[in-house]
């Protein structure tokens, strides 16, 4: 991969990295907003303050997965600065461009990614 292309890569990592900081960020903080809010005793704040803190744990499992990808996003990032960005860690072969276009933060080509997955299936 040239040059021009890994800048390219990076640029397109570098905008997902900070879209994904945003929206854990916001989710965070409106969880937090919210846990702080106070309950009169009656039925109808119970029920309430339990519809809030299920869209609470809602959010931040969101926030979580989101996080999971914001490493994986660094990762990437860092395999740029390695010089291994766009290797499979399978096989050791060119990712193809297609694929990191569509999925810039992969780790591995298609085959050694099914592969992985068909083993994750059988245990």
């Amino acid at each position: 991969m040239n040059k021009r292309e890994l800048q390219k890569f990076e640029r397109l990592l570098l905008e997902r990295r900070a879209k994904l900081d945003g929206s854990i960020r916001n989710m965070e903080e409106a969880a937090r907003a919210d846990t702080g809010r106070e309950r009169g005793g009656d039925f109808s704040s119970y029920a309430e303050s339990g519809t809030d803190n299920f869209e609470r744990e809602t959010a931040l499992n969101i926030a979580s997965g989101e996080s999971s990808w914001l490493a994986e996003v660094s990762d990437a990032l860092q395999r740029i600065q390695n010089g291994t960005y766009g290797v499979c860690e399978g096989c050791q072969e060119k990712i193809p461009k297609m694929r990191l276009e569509v999925f810039s933060s992969a780790r591995y080509c298609v085959a050694c990614q099914e592969e992985l997955e068909k083993d994750r299936a059988r245990h």
